[in-house]
């Protein structure tokens, strides 16, 4: 991977489509939801996709929010290592 090349494969195993994919630097002290990186996109339930991180930060670990539309909830993930294979599946 080039340098500052992140990406993370996630799978949408609820009964919701994800609107929304938010990743920040797990050092960070707070989200940063100015950069929704399925732009304009949707997940489908049952279906994966990779999300590219491009913000040009040198980290390595993120933590991901999905937004799941029509739920009333936001799914969370913390220390996903975007550098390596990093995965997650939405339950």
């Amino acid at each position: 991977m080039a340098a500052n090349s992140k990406s993370v494969t996630v799978t949408n195993h609820t009964s919701y489509t994800m609107s929304e994919f938010y990743a920040s630097a797990s050092d960070n002290s707070g989200w940063d939801t100015s950069n929704n990186l399925l732009a304009g996109q949707a997940l489908a339930p049952g279906h994966a996709t990779t999300i590219t991180i491009a913000d040009g930060l040198a980290a390595c670990n993120y933590d991901l929010m999905a937004v799941l539309y029509g739920s009333a909830e936001h799914a969370y993930r913390y220390q996903v290592n975007a550098c390596g294979s990093g995965t997650w599946t939405v339950h």
